[in-house]
C-alpha cells in the first residue's frame, strides 16, 4: 500500500513524522504509546488505579479537576486498541489519543507598513488597491475605550517575546510570585517562579518565543498603543498572559494545550486565543474550555475547506464561549486560503498581509551529535559501531568502498536484491538527549533503487530504541548516483521526548524487489535558538483574523467589566458589517466591527442573559442566529430555531420589523430585552424536537405575514372581522325571533 502524507494546519504538506492514526479520523497526528482518560464522578481512586495496572499502562499526568490521567502505554498495546480498552469500562467517561496541534499560519514576507485591518484607507497590498472601510473601525472605537490593565489575555501559542518593545508594557505579571528567580513556588499553584505564564514544552518559565507566531498574535491583540513606536494591537493597553505549548516548529501535544488551558482558567484569563488547531475531536480539550470562564477565540483553520463537513478543532467545538474566525483580505472577500462554515464558523476578521510584532530568531554555533567519521571503518553486518538492526528480512550492514567518493556505506541488501515482504529497521543504539529550544537536523546522502510507490527507505526515530516508527521516506530510483540534499528535521521528536533514537529502514511489498538503497555522510546536529533582536513583519492566515476577535473581546471587557464570556461572545456576534463575500460562509453573514460592538445598544441588548449562563447555558442561537448588521442586532431565536436559519427570508424579515420598528421605542426596546432573556431555552428545546418546529411555524404564520405582507395582512384581517361581524348579527337575529309550537 502507497503511504501518505498528512495536511498539517501550517498551511503546507508536512511528513506524518511516523504517527499512527484513528481510522475515523485520518489525518489526525497523536503522540504513541500515551491515552487520556476521563473518570466518572465519584469513582473509586483505588477503582482507577486497578484498571491501569490491568490494562498495564502507567500514569503520567493527573488532571484531577477534570478527572482526568495522562498514561503510558505497554508496549504490545495499540493507541486505538488502548482507547477501546478503557471505553469498555463503565467507570471511565471516555479515553481519547493525546492529539497533536500544530500553528496555523500561512507566511508572507512582505512587509507592510499600514495596518489595513485596523483602519483601510485603500492600502496598496501585493499591488492590488485595497476598499476603503474594509476594517473592523477602531479609530471609531478607540473613542469609546482603547482597554484597560485589568483586561487579561491568554495567549496560548509558542510563547511571546515579551521584551519585544511594543510588548513590555502589556505583558501580565503573576502577582503571587514574589520573586521570579527563588525558585520557590511562592502561590502554591504548582508553578515554580511563573512570573509571566508558563512554558509547557520545556516545563519552565521561560515562556519566549523561537517561532515568531505566538508573539505576531500578541501584537495583534495589544501592541502598545499610543507611543510613536512600531504598530498598535486592537488594545492599547491590556495584559497579555503568554502560555507556550507549542515549540520551535510551532507543534505541540493535547496534554500541553489542555494543560495551558487550565493555567489560564486558574489564572483567570478573561480572553484566551486559540489561533492552531487540528482534525482530531479531543474531548478532553473541549471539556477544559467548557469550563473556562473566559471567551475562546480560535482560527477556523487555512485549508480553505468548510468546517461543516470537516470540522477543525478546537474551533469546531459547539461550546457557548467559543467564536470561530475566519479570514478577510483587505478588499472585504473571504480569504481564499480561509475555512468557512454558514453553520460553524461564527464570523471573519482580517487575516491577510496583517502586520504586527516579531523575534529575530539567531542560531548559535551546531553541536555534532552523530558524524560520519562514527561510520567508516569496519565493514560487516549490524550490529556495529554502535548500530542494530532488527525487523523482517532484515539484513542491513557496513559494507566498504559503496559509499560517495568509495567510502563505507550502510547498505540494506549487501549483494543482492532485498526480498519481498521486508520490513526492517537499523538504528543507532545511543539515545539522543533532547535539549530546550535547539533545532535537530539530520544530513544524509542515499543511492538507490526502489519500486517506485510500493517499496520505501524509511526515515525511523524510536523513543525508547526498541520501537520505530518511521517519519518521511524515499521511494523510486535515484540513476546511480547520490543524492545530496536530503535532510530531515527531527525538532518536533526531540521536543516530544526526553531522549531519542535515529535510524532508518526499508519496507517492501509482496512484488517486485529490487537493488535497494546505499546510505553516507549521515550526520545529527542540534543547533540552539536565541532571540537577537526585534522587528515588525506580515504574515497570513485565520492565525490573525483570530487575535482581532480576541482585542475587540478585550475592548468589551474594558468598557463593560461586567460583562460574562457569553455577554460578550453576543455583543461580538450581534455586531457584524454584513458582507455579501460572507453570506452562506459565516453564520453571522459579517465580518468584525469593533466600534458597533461597544455601542450603548449593541451592549444593552447583548448584555441581557443571567450570571449563571457563563459556562453552561445556552448555546446556539448566541452562536449562530446573530444579525449580519447594525441596528439592534441579535438572533429572533424562536422563528430562527423553527425555520433553521437566520438567513431564512421570514427571520430576516423579523430581524428587520425589531430594528426598525420595536426598537425605535421604550415599549419596544423592553420587549426584545426580555425576549432575549427567555426565549433561548424555549428555542433550544424547539430547535432538536421536529413537530415543535411545525408547530412554531404553524403559530408564527399571522406575526410573519403582519411583518412581510402588512397591507394586505390588515385587508385580509379587515375583511374577516367584517365577515365575523355580519354573522354574529345573522345569528342573533335568529336567536329573537319567538318561537310558536302551534304554528304550522
Amino acid at each position: 500500500m502507497k503511504k501518505t502524507l498528512i495536511l498539517l494546519f501550517a498551511g503546507i504538506l508536512v511528513p506524518a513524522l511516523g504517527l499512527t492514526v484513528l481510522s475515523n479520523e485520518s489525518s489526525a497526528e497523536y503522540v504513541p504509546g500515551e491515552v487520556l482518560v476521563k473518570f466518572r464522578h465519584g469513582t473509586d481512586p483505588v477503582i482507577m488505579n486497578r484498571l491501569h495496572k490491568g490494562i498495564g499502562s502507567v500514569r503520567k499526568k493527573d488532571f484531577s479537576g477534570i478527572r482526568m490521567h495522562q498514561v503510558k502505554l505497554p508496549d504490545t498495546l495499540s493507541v486505538q486498541e488502548a482507547v477501546e480498552a478503557y471505553k469498555s469500562d463503565p467507570d471511565v467517561e471516555y479515553a481519547e489519543p493525546n492529539y497533536i496541534i500544530r500553528i496555523s499560519t500561512v507566511p508572507d514576507d512582505t512587509y507592510f507598513s499600514n495596518l489595513w485591518g485596523l483602519n483601510n484607507t485603500g492600502q496598496i497590498i501585493n499591488a492590488i488597491d485595497g476598499t476603503p472601510d474594509a476594517d473592523i473601525d477602531a479609530p471609531e472605537a478607540w473613542d469609546l475605550t482603547t482597554g484597560s490593565p485589568d483586561v487579561v489575555i491568554a495567549v496560548i501559542d509558542t510563547g511571546v517575546a515579551y521584551d519585544h518593545p511594543d510588548l513590555a508594557g502589556n505583558i501580565w505579571t503573576n502577582a503571587g510570585e514574589t520573586d521570579c528567580s527563588d525558585g520557590i513556588d511562592n502561590d502554591g499553584n504548582g508553578y515554580i517562579d511563573d512570573c509571566r505564564g508558563w512554558d509547557f514544552v520545556g516545563n519552565d518559565n521561560a515562556t519566549m518565543d523561537y517561532n515568531g507566531h505566538g508573539t505576531h498574535v500578541a501584537g495583534i491583540i495589544a501592541a502598545t498603543g499610543n507611543n510613536a513606536d512600531g504598530v498598535t494591537g486592537v488594545l492599547w493597553n491590556a495584559r497579555i498572559m503568554p502560555l507556550r505549548f507549542m515549540g520551535v516548529n510551532g507543534s505541540g501535544t493535547t496534554v500541553d494545550a489542555l494543560s495551558a488551558i487550565l493555567y489560564a482558567n486558574a489564572n483567570s484569563a478573561h480572553i484566551i486565543n486559540a489561533s492552531w488547531g487540528g482534525s482530531g475531536y479531543s474531548q478532553s480539550l473541549k471539556d477544559a474550555l467548557s469550563a473556562s470562564g473566559a471567551v475562546v477565540v480560535c482560527a477556523a483553520g487555512n485549508s480553505g475547506s468548510n468546517n461543516d463537513s470537516s470540522p477543525f478543532y478546537p474551533a469546531g467545538y459547539d461550546l457557548p464561549n467559543i467564536i470561530s474566525v475566519a479570514a478577510t483580505d483587505h478588499l472585504d472577500a473571504l480569504a481564499l486560503y480561509s475555512n468557512y462554515g454558514a453553520s460553524s464558523v461564527d464570523l471573519a476578521a482580517p487575516g491577510s498581509g496583517i502586520y504586527s510584532t516579531i523575534p529575530v530568531i539567531s542560531y548559535g554555533d551546531s553541536v555534532t551529535l552523530y558524524g560520519e567519521e562514527n561510520f567508516d571503518g569496519t565493514s560487516g553486518a549490524l550490529p556495529l559501531l554502535g548500530w542494530s538492526k532488527g525487523g523482517a528480512n532484515s539484513t542491513w550492514a557496513d559494507t566498504g568502498g559503496t559509499g560517495y567518493d568509495g567510502t563505507n556505506s550502510l547498505e540494506d541488501s549487501p549483494s543482492v536484491n532485498y526480498a519481498n515482504n521486508t520490513s526492517t529497521w537499523a538504528g543507532y543504539m545511543t539515545p539522543i538527549s533532547s535539549v530546550k529550544d535547539n533545532i535537530y537536523v539530520l544530513t544524509f546522502k542515499w543511492k538507490g533503487t526502489l519500486e517506485d510507490g510500493y517499496d520505501y527507505l524509511d526515515i525511523n526515530y524510536s523513543a525508547d530504541g526498541i520501537h520505530w516508527d518511521w517519519m518521511d521516506y524515499r521511494t523510486g530510483t535515484t540513476n546511480g548516483v547520490f543524492i545530496s540534499d536530503s535532510t530531515q528535521d527531527l525538532t518536533d521528536i526531540a521536543e516530544m521526548n526526553d531522549q531519542f533514537y535515529f535510524g532508518f529502514g526499508l519496507t517492501a511489498d509482496a512484488t517486485i524487489n529490487k537493488e535497494g538503497v546505499y546510505l553516507d555522510d549521515i550526520r545529527l546536529t542540534r543547533t540552539p535558538v536565541s532571540v537577537s533582536s526585534y522587528q515588525y513583519i506580515s504574515f497570513s492566515g485565520t492565525s490573525m483574523a483570530a487575535p482581532y476577535v480576541s482585542g475587540v473581546a478585550g475592548l468589551v471587557k474594558a468598557l463593560k467589566p461586567e460583562l460574562t464570556n457569553i455577554q460578550i461572545k453576543a455583543a461580538i456576534l450581534n455586531s457584524v458589517a454584513a458582507l455579501p463575500s460572507l453570506a452562506g460562509k459565516v453564520s453571522t453573514g459579517g465580518r468584525l466591527n469593533a466600534y458597533k460592538a461597544l455601542t450603548e445598544e449593541n451592549l444593552t441588548i447583548g448584555g441581557e442573559g443571567s450570571e449563571s449562563e457563563e459556562n453552561t447555558g445556552n448555546t446556539s442561537e448566541t452562536v449562530h442566529t446573530a444579525s449580519g448588521g447594525g441596528g439592534g442586532g441579535g438572533g429572533c431565536f424562536i422563528a430562527t430555531a423553527a425555520y433553521g436559519s437566520i438567513m431564512h427570508p421570514y427571520v430576516k424579515a423579523l430581524r428587520e420589523f425589531r430594528d426598525r420598528h420595536l426598537l425605535t421605542n421604550a415599549f419596544g426596546k423592553r420587549f426584545v430585552q426580555y425576549y432575549y432573556k427567555y426565549s433561548p431555552p424555549v428555542a433550544d428545546v424547539i430547535r432538536d424536537n421536529e413537530k415543535l418546529r411545525l408547530l412554531t411555524k404553524i403559530a408564527l404564520i399571522p406575526v410573519v405575514m403582519a411583518v412581510v405582507f402588512p397591507y394586505e395582512s390588515a385587508f385580509i384581517l379587515a375583511l374577516a372581522t367584517g365577515a365575523a361581524f355580519i354573522l354574529r348579527m345573522k345569528k342573533r337575529s335568529r336567536l329573537s325571533v319567538p318561537h310558536n309550537p302551534d304554528k304550522k
